[in-house]
């Protein structure tokens, strides 16, 4: 008898052997039901042995099987093996996050005679009819049949006693039916399906593609292509391509929702070959997608990270859009980076890669100097429009501030620019990277802040749901006047946000169309957001607020003036990376304006407008990569040397102090790594939990995966039961 060796959702980094029945099809990769204690399990076939490798006790039976199909195919299961070692993670864990949610398997009992020859005229007058009727089908008898021939209560009595006789057994039977496979997402009518007109540079990429794809083997690309480039018709043309080839093609996007544009030309130009893969889906929707990518009734998918796991079966284009985009990012139980484990999957299914941005990453960028990644550039944008004139408006002038006010957040160069464009019948986005309407509030006379309870965070104004918000764990309260610090009537609003924004543009602009998107926004009206981008769209809105919800991916024809209201928002956090994004934030929301052979504006609010990441923005530096670049090598940053961040937490505080006392003596020198820490989270208080964080940096011509896997059972095995540790490898948050 064969043995599986299977992955169970639970984080032990081990696999548990089962015996394959003879009337199951099992193969790698297959979703099987087992039995784990009292109940069962969902798990993912491994590896199919012939002897088994646990000793120790009786080996069970796999229960159940769906399909004869196995879901994951060989090249996820090489993915999902690669994971588990480069991230720490249990094989289990990985594994359950390529599945399309809990796999719903249906129990049914069947009642099959076991008297052999006894007559069931033998038997007392109530049991007689029952009896006949199993004995004279082998097979046996589902409860729902019997229960449907003689009354569900009826039928108890009967069925005990002939089972306590041992005439019948009561055996459960368990299935997990495919679904219905008719596509989950509605196709849109013949809008917009007009084949463009490709630019020099853009014929250009798609020869590139095209015999790229030809080859059937590995080939990244990096399209680096300014906003408004015409990125999205390349990725269609080689899409087409490749299913001409008749393989398959995935499409990774940072957020589904944010989107709405690229997905609704996927939609028209694929129609029912399409699978669109979002946590929108409903618990039947998502498998139904996901088996019809694998039985190749769809052969394009599009979705956010989580799509990395469609099990196509002969996958050949992966595309990564905005692939700077730090949401690519996974943080929690199983953090990984969709977009390098993208590459991975596209190397393993000898797939073309293309990776798309506007303001690639360092570590794209990096890959492009190595020569594993070619470059290819779009220069100009796609309708022969000019890029946008970004100017600075220098917050730091003292007769400035006097003219805004102490709340003031629209400086009157952006309110003029803000009136000439309305009067011209054309649209104004102001972009603050900050929901609410203040971050805090502040006590003018002892300087303290209203914060969290349980967590190391100021509590944000929300004034039109008049409640004290945390952004991290959802604790809410009613504002008080009175500071609960020094007992004074002192508090103040501090800081800007949105919603504060908002409430200044009607008021400088009451005959204007304004509304607001950011997650408050869209959080309590599922449909708010399609519906208000929808309206920007068709200029039924003259001003947009929002958040870096509407910095990316959008086409906004009437859009002549971006408005960005603190440009620093992002830059001065604690992560390296911060000059980056700040810098790609910029430029993405910057070149939303100006669509269409129209000339467009961007003024960016700075404190600084000399630091690096914004003076490039502005277009008054030409050097940011070289400088970033530099900074990262001399300081031993990615995407030089490689990093891990052991996070450590607990209840209680004096618990996690202690540990990290022990675990700081007890680290080893080593060649490969640097330690850092263990040191208290910049955000050290989150959800009742206290946390630290040990930083390990890779040496100069170090492997930081040589020495995390020793590190780990260190930490392990010192850590008590009160101690909480996570791994996360290539970190991208560091609060």
């Amino acid at each position: 008898m064969p043995f599986a060796q299977v992955a169970l959702p639970i984080p032990k980094r081990t696999l548990f052997t089962y015996a394959i029945p003879d009337h199951l099809v099992v193969e790698p990769g297959s979703v099987v039901l087992v039995p784990v204690g009292r109940g069962h399990r969902t798990g993912v076939v491994w590896e199919i042995v012939d002897q088994p490798t646990w000793r120790e006790g009786a080996i069970l039976d796999i229960v159940a099987t769906q399909g004869d199909l196995p879901l994951l195919g060989a090249d996820l299961l090489f993915l999902l093996d690669w994971m588990s070692r480069y991230y720490l993670a249990s094989i289990g864990t990985v594994a359950a996050a390529a599945l399309p949610g809990e796999i719903a398997f249906q129990s049914r009992i069947r009642v099959i005679w076991r008297g052999g020859d006894a007559e069931p005229s033998d038997l007392p007058e109530r049991l007689r009819p029952l009896a006949e009727r199993i004995r004279r089908r082998k097979e046996g008898l589902s409860l729902e049949t019997l229960a449907d021939a003689f009354g569900r209560q009826a039928l108890v009595a009967p069925l005990r006693a002939l089972v306590e006789r041992g005439l019948v057994i009561r055996e459960t039977l368990w299935h997990a039916p495919l679904p219905d496979l008719k596509p989950s997402v509605s196709i849109p009518g013949p809008a917009n399906t007009v084949r463009l007109d490709l630019t020099d540079e853009q014929q250009l990429c798609v020869d590139r593609f095209h015999a790229a794809l030809l080859q059937k083997t590995y080939a990244p690309f990096l399209l680096e292509g300014v906003t408004g480039s015409g990125k999205t018709e390349l990725y269609l043309r080689a899409i087409e391509r490749c299913l001409e080839l008749e393989r398959q093609a995935l499409v990774l996007v940072p957020e589904i929702s944010l989107t709405a544009q690229m997905i609704q030309r996927l939609q028209v130009r694929f129609a029912d070959s399409l699978a669109v893969l979002h946590s929108g889906l409903t618990a039947t929707q998502r498998p139904r997608e996901w088996w019809r990518i694998r039985q190749g009734l769809a052969r394009v998918a599009v979705g956010a990270r989580s799509a990395l796991f469609a099990p196509f079966a002969d996958l050949g284009l992966v595309i990564i859009d905005e692939e700077h985009d730090p949401s690519y990012k996974q943080e929690g139980s199983l953090p990984y980076q969709a977009r390098d484990m993208a590459a991975v999957r596209a190397k393993q299914c000898g797939a073309v890669l293309i990776l798309g941005s506007a303001t690639p990453s360092l570590e794209s960028l990096a890959n492009v100097q190595a020569g594993r990644y070619r470059h290819l550039h779009l220069t100009r944008r796609a309708g022969g429009g000019a890029p946008p004139r970004v100017e600075a408006i220098r917050l730091g002038d003292p007769e400035l501030r006097r003219q805004m006010g102490k709340d003031g957040l629209i400086a009157p160069p952006l309110r003029q620019a803000m009136e000439e464009t309305l009067d011209a019948g054309r649209q104004v986005l102001l972009f603050l990277n900050r929901r609410g309407f203040a971050p805090s509030l502040l006590c003018y006379r002892c300087g303290q802040a209203i914060s969290c309870p349980h967590c190391s965070v100021t509590l944000t104004l929300h004034k039109n749901r008049a409640r004290l918000l945390c952004h991290y764990c959802d604790y809410s309260r009613d504002p008080m006047d009175i500071c609960p610090s020094c007992g004074q009537l002192s508090l103040y609003h501090f800081g800007p946000g949105t919603q504060r924004l908002e409430e200044e543009s009607r008021a400088l602009f009451p005959d204007a169309r304004i509304a607001r998107l950011d997650r408050d926004a869209v959080s309590s009206n599922a449909h708010l957001l399609d519906e208000t981008l929808e309206a920007f769209r068709a200029q039924r809105l003259d001003i947009l607020v929002g958040t870096q919800m509407v910095s990316k991916g959008h086409h906004f024809p009437g859009l002549a003036l971006v408005g960005v209201v603190q440009a620093e928002t992002t830059l001065h956090q604690p992560d390296f990376r911060a000059a980056e994004r700040t810098h790609q934030l910029l430029i993405q929301v910057a070149g939303r304006a100006g669509r269409e052979s129209r000339d467009g504006r961007a003024l960016v609010q700075t404190l600084d407008p000399d630091h690096h990441a914004v003076a490039a923005a502005l277009g008054t530096l030409d050097d940011f990569v070289a400088r970033e670049m530099a900074f990262r090598q001399q300081a031993g940053y990615p995407p030089f040397r490689r990093l891990a961040l052991l996070r450590i937490s607990s209840g209680m505080q004096a618990d996690g102090e202690g540990y990290c006392r022990v675990l700081r003596a007890a680290l080893p020198e080593l060649d490969e790594v640097i330690f850092l820490g263990p040191a208290p989270a910049p955000l050290f208080k989150l959800r009742n939990r206290h946390r630290w964080q040990l930083l390990i940096k890779e040496r100069e011509g170090g492997r930081l995966h040589r020495a995390l896997p020793g590190l780990m059972r260190l930490a392990e095995r010192l850590a008590g039961p009160r101690i909480r540790l996570e791994i996360d490898v290539d970190p991208q948050m560091f609060l």
